[in-house]
């Protein structure tokens, strides 16, 4: 998480600063390192259970942004993220921690359940919600549905779940035996559609992400993208893969109040962002150190500062005019 973090940071760096060669820096730590360690932990826990791990993203954020990025963290800012981070402790600490080994067939079973595929209807209608609000809506909500629809893409790692899953039942015992496959689930086309689905959904998901930190501070939009992940991974987690089988109602019932305490954040958060922001091309039409300073802060806080700014170096002119006219 500290690795994705760093990355989703240089990214927004690269974007105020318009210094290209954070943007290579920043995907590799988003792209390469972070995936790595996701998917080796999915060889360990369920997807409901590795999802809300990516709450840690926001603590490393909220700790790091206000140094790295000289961005201000609001009273929203702090409430938000205090109570993201305190759902996803309790999504971890009630979420299904068994695991199950499945095989191929299984898997193609598992994802062809009624719940999964009410779960694909219901996601489709809410990428089509996301597009409508996209286009019609104001910048600060088209911004919101960037990162948030990129974070429920990234949540939807059931395939990478399964694929680790594969590749962990063809892996060969100390005694020469197999640990678990009756065949290899590789001589089938399923673990390449499997593979192909998570890299687009990675690679969508990243991309908006970039997207959005082009024109929106870190504190907002890496909490917004990582409660949607928290989120979108939790329910389909549950759903799709089924981990919510066998739990005690009043576990799942935790659960989604921890769910419910991650939504809230992000209700709290956006609220405090509803005020217009300054773009980044009206911070160009500023001084390169106050447009830098004031790049994403609302457009009220921004316009006062600059017209003080205006002010400062109108009277400095008139007192060098005074000073240049000789006295009578």
């Amino acid at each position: 998480t500290l690795a994705g973090t760093a990355g989703k940071q240089l990214l927004r760096h690269a974007s105020v600063t318009k210094k290209m060669r954070y943007y290579p820096m920043g995907l590799v730590c988003t792209a390469v390192i972070d995936p790595a360690f996701d998917i080796s932990a999915y060889s360990f826990a369920a997807q409901s259970i590795i999802a809300p791990c990516a709450g840690m993203v926001v603590v490393w954020n909220v700790l790091l942004a206000p140094f790295t990025l000289d961005e201000r963290l609001t009273f929203s800012r702090k409430v938000g993220a205090f109570l993201i981070c305190a759902g996803t402790i309790c999504v971890g600490l009630f979420g299904n921690h068994e695991e199950v080994d499945r095989t191929v067939d299984e898997y193609i079973e598992l994802f062809a359940r009624p719940a999964a595929c009410i779960y694909y209807a219901l996601f489709f209608v809410w990428s089509v919600g996301c597009l409508y609000f996209y286009v019609a809506g104001s910048g600060v909500i088209s911004g919101f549905v960037v990162g948030a629809y990129g974070g429920s893409l990234a949540g939807n790692m059931f395939t990478t779940k399964a694929v680790v899953e594969m590749f962990e039942c063809i892996a060969t015992s100390k005694e020469g035996e197999p640990s678990g496959c009756e065949s290899n689930p590789f001589y089938t086309i399923y673990p390449y559609l499997f593979i192909f689905i998570s890299l687009a959904l990675a690679c969508i998901s990243l991309y908006l992400l970039a997207v959005g930190l082009t024109k929106f501070e870190a504190l907002y939009m890496i909490t917004v993208f990582e409660g949607f992940m928290i989120i979108s991974g939790a329910i389909s987690g549950n759903v799709v893969m089924g981990e919510a089988q066998g739990q005690p109602g009043y576990v799942l019932l935790l659960y989604g109040v921890s769910i419910g305490v991650i939504i809230g954040g992000l209700v709290i958060l956006c609220k405090g962002e509803q005020r217009p922001l300054l773009s980044d091309d009206e911070a160009h039409m500023l001084p390169a150190r106050q447009g830098a300073h004031l790049r994403g802060r609302p457009a009220k806080e921004a316009a006062s500062a600059t017209a003080a700014g205006a002010e400062a170096v109108e009277m400095g002119a008139c007192d060098d005019v005074a000073v240049k006219t000789p006295d009578r």
